[in-house]
């Protein structure tokens, strides 16, 4: 897209190696916007002695090299940032910079497009999510899991059958890991919502689908950064959606960084363009303003698990 709206948009087997992890990217950003605010070019910076070349000063910025701390924190004092709780905030997200991306090891097992998504998740504040089709990645069991990889990962023939296995494994070992960011201390904010046809589509029979369903109903009650909404189909027309996938993530160093990832079969796109983030936010707060409520939500689930009863 022109504009720079779309930050990367890719299909199946594009390689984004070199995209930087998530949370170094946000810090360097911030660092970014800081220094453009205060009208400092990059030969400023090195000339004040904080870094030791421009390139070396680019690469922070655009996440590409390990971070430190007492150098991050430098610069954003010289850009003049002083409250001590966005200090300390930028000082977590140094610290999250340097973890091992734990999804390396299952490459083979990711599409292209969600390895950028995977990086960035841990990174976030909130997380607002709709899905027309399918329960939103962070929410599926791995019984439900399992059923969606094998419509995304097909065996080609039959002597491919065992790789193909192994590989639908592996993505199904992936969303389990993604799911257990939701438990941590530090988590973002999750809200959900899933159109009701959601909960109709009997994914796996009914034993899958009633286990997925139950889940649900259980983050609903019990997870507290997990808020889970169902779109009824009684809200017609008001309640169509733009896209039939959509995430926005917001991230608590920087505006400037918020995105929107848009996932379509075989491909996704990345939104940074602000009023291309803006428009899709308001379009998830107007969906979700359509939703049932809290109660009504625990209804539905309820209603559609005993429909799938033995």
């Amino acid at each position: 897209m022109s504009g720079g709206q779309v930050l990367w948009a890719v299909g199946d087997g594009d390689d984004p190696g070199s995209l930087p992890p998530g949370a170094g990217r946000v810090v360097g950003a911030h660092l970014r916007r800081l220094r453009k605010e205060r009208g400092l070019r990059l030969v400023d910076v090195v000339k004040a002695g904080l870094v030791g070349s421009a390139p070396t000063l680019s690469r922070i910025e655009n996440g590409e090299t390990p971070l430190k701390a007492d150098r991050v924190l430098a610069l954003a004092r010289f850009y003049g940032m002083t409250d001590a709780a966005q200090l300390e905030s930028l000082e977590r997200l140094v610290s999250r910079s340097k973890d091992a991306q734990w999804w390396e090891e299952f490459r083979d097992a990711i599409p292209g497009w969600m390895q950028r998504l995977i990086s960035v998740e841990a990174s976030a504040q909130q997380i607002r999510t709709y899905e027309v089709q399918y329960v939103p990645g962070l929410l599926q069991t791995s019984a439900y899991a399992r059923v969606i990889m094998q419509h995304a990962f097909p065996d080609t023939s039959t002597e491919d059958a065992e790789r193909g296995h192994a590989r639908r494994e592996r993505a199904v070992k992936v969303r389990q890991n993604r799911r257990g960011l939701l438990s941590e201390t530090s988590a973002p904010d999750y809200f959900a919502l899933v159109d009701e046809a959601v909960l109709a589509r009997p994914v796996g029979g009914a034993a899958v689908m009633r286990g997925q369903l139950r889940e649900l109903y259980n983050l609903e009650e019990n997870a507290e950064r997990a808020h889970i909404r169902v779109l009824p189909f009684k809200a017609g027309d008001e309640a169509m959606a733009p896209a039939p996938s959509i995430t926005y993530l917001s991230f608590p160093a920087d505006r400037e960084v918020d995105m929107v990832y848009l996932e379509v079969r075989n491909g996704g796109s990345y939104l940074t363009n602000p009023d291309d983030v803006e428009r899709y936010k308001l379009a998830l707060t107007r969906l979700w303003s359509k939703a049932a409520t809290r109660e009504e939500t625990l209804a539905l689930l309820e209603h559609y698990i005993s429909r799938l009863a033995d």
